[in-house]
């Protein structure tokens, strides 16, 4: 009886620490310019919970809003700097219970749509291609401002 409880208590551990995400990212300073500017750059904090270093890469991609009108989704352009703002963000590897930053820089087309939205989801995996984060999603408002009260 006790090989099957110690079985058992250790599958499900196994399963457990299987599933959880490893790296967590969360906004940490958000675009300060109004809605009409048409670069905003987000600084993006990425914390290790775990012990051992991880090797990652970011992805971006479009991903659909909560509660709002599909209709209204264009498209921005975005990109994954480090954190001087400067130079394209890369593979990276943070350390066991390490943080780091990052920027996300998102622009739009002189000739974007107004009174539209974007939004994008950020995540980090593995050179696997394997999800080991959570998805971040920054919402960007293109407002008219002929509404503009």
């Amino acid at each position: 009886m006790k090989r099957i409880t110690m079985t058992v208590l250790v599958c499900l551990v196994a399963l457990c620490s299987y599933g959880q995400e490893t790296l967590e990212l969360k906004v940490k300073k958000s675009s300060d310019l109004p809605l009409t500017a048409r670069e905003h750059t987000y600084v993006i904090e990425i914390n290790n919970t775990s012990q051992q270093a991880i090797s990652f890469k970011l992805e971006t991609n479009d991903v659909i809003c909560e509660n709002k009108d599909r209709s209204k989704l264009t498209e921005l352009n975005r990109e994954i700097l480090s954190n001087d703002g400067l130079s394209r963000l890369t593979t990276r590897s943070i350390p066991g219970k390490g943080r780091m930053e990052f920027s996300v820089k998102i622009s739009r087309k002189p000739n974007t749509p107004l009174a539209t939205y974007n939004c994008l989801g950020i995540k980090a995996v593995t050179d696997k291609e394997e999800v080991i984060s959570n998805t971040l999603v920054i919402e960007t408002w293109i407002p008219d401002p002929k509404n503009f009260q």
